[in-house]
């Protein structure tokens, strides 16, 4: 796993991105990048497409947080050509997917999620990671986009793509709106996106979309975890033609470099603590008076314990008068 690869993302946001910018230009950074990527070998762009994770040390969900997201959105959009497909991202988010992924007549649209490591949650609310009516608008609204081209085209239905340190452990919601059979919308994990890509000169693209066929490939509504799953990975070891055993040691291969990655990302959090505890010596050691030391200490503190209070206090005058 290599470090240009885990934090390829992270090096152009923090590029285009420092504390003196005053306006990111979204859209050109997404056009370069989008050039860029291509020159990636399959093998270093899983790498890219696995590791993707918004770092902890970004405090808020700030300019960078926001360009991170787009350019993992493109990523996903990469991964789709790469396999021998089409795809946009589009520019007006209200109303539309991240991703509009195209073969041929047929499109699916795709929501990309990537969350931090230190989230609070072992997984997403349900809510924040689908919303079933959010992926049927959206197919509405694309149908009607072709329709009023005059373009037929057959949107067969939503993906939703994430990483699996954020899977649910137990049975759950998420996998009853995930084999609901009304409209399919598959959630898969970037490490199986990446073994699909290794792997793509054993199927056709258009075989793929077979998983989005519900009834051919037998996917039964569903609460439980394994049941979803059993269904996905039986169609996929058909596809590639592996056995569980192999398939299983494929993904656990790409799992373990996950968890190089998050090592890594990990490591980002743990510089940060340091450098932080070693600039509060630095200003400790600036001080020669006890009292001037004192002064300063009851300062700081004062800012750190009565932050939230004077967020509320804030809120109150700006927003509650008439």
């Amino acid at each position: 796993m290599k470090d240009k690869n885990i934090f390829y993302i992270k090096s152009i946001v923090d590029k285009e991105i420092t504390d003196a910018t005053k306006r990111v230009n979204t859209q050109k950074i997404v056009n370069t990048t989008k050039e860029e990527i291509k020159k990636l070998t399959n093998e270093d762009f899983i790498e890219v497409l696995i590791s993707c994770f918004i770092p902890d040390t970004y405090r808020d969900q700030g300019k960078k947080e926001k360009l991170y997201t787009k350019l993992s959105e493109l990523l996903v959009g990469e991964w789709w050509r790469r396999m021998g497909g089409v795809y946009v991202l589009p520019t007006k988010k209200s109303g539309t997917e991240d991703v509009e992924m195209i073969l041929d007549n047929r499109s699916i649209v795709c929501d990309s999620k990537i969350f931090r490591l230190g989230r609070s949650q072992k997984a997403p609310n349900v809510k924040d990671f689908l919303k079933l009516a959010s992926v049927v608008t959206w197919m509405r609204n694309l149908k009607q986009k072709y329709a009023d081209e005059g373009v037929d085209q057959d949107i067969i239905g939503g993906l939703v793509t994430y990483s699996s340190f954020h899977e649910w452990e137990k049975d759950s919601e998420v996998y009853q709106e995930c084999s609901n059979q009304d409209t399919s919308v598959l959630m898969l994990p970037y490490e199986v996106l990446g073994l699909l890509l290794k792997m793509k000169d054993k199927f056709a693209l258009a075989d793929l979309l077979e998983l989005w066929d519900y009834k051919k490939i037998g996917m039964k509504e569903s609460k439980n975890k394994e049941a979803y799953w059993k269904t996905v990975e039986s169609f996929l070891c058909g596809l590639l033609d592996l056995d569980e055993e192999k398939y299983k040691e494929e993904i656990n291969k790409y799992r373990d470099k996950i968890v190089a990655a998050r090592d890594k990302y990990r490591k980002l959090v743990c510089d940060d603590m340091k450098d932080k505890k070693t600039q509060i010596e630095q200003r400790i050691n600036a001080f020669d008076n006890i009292e001037e030391l004192k002064e300063h200490a009851i300062c700081e503190l004062d800012k750190f314990e009565n932050a939230q209070n004077r967020d509320y206090l804030d809120r109150i005058d700006e927003f509650r008068k008439y």
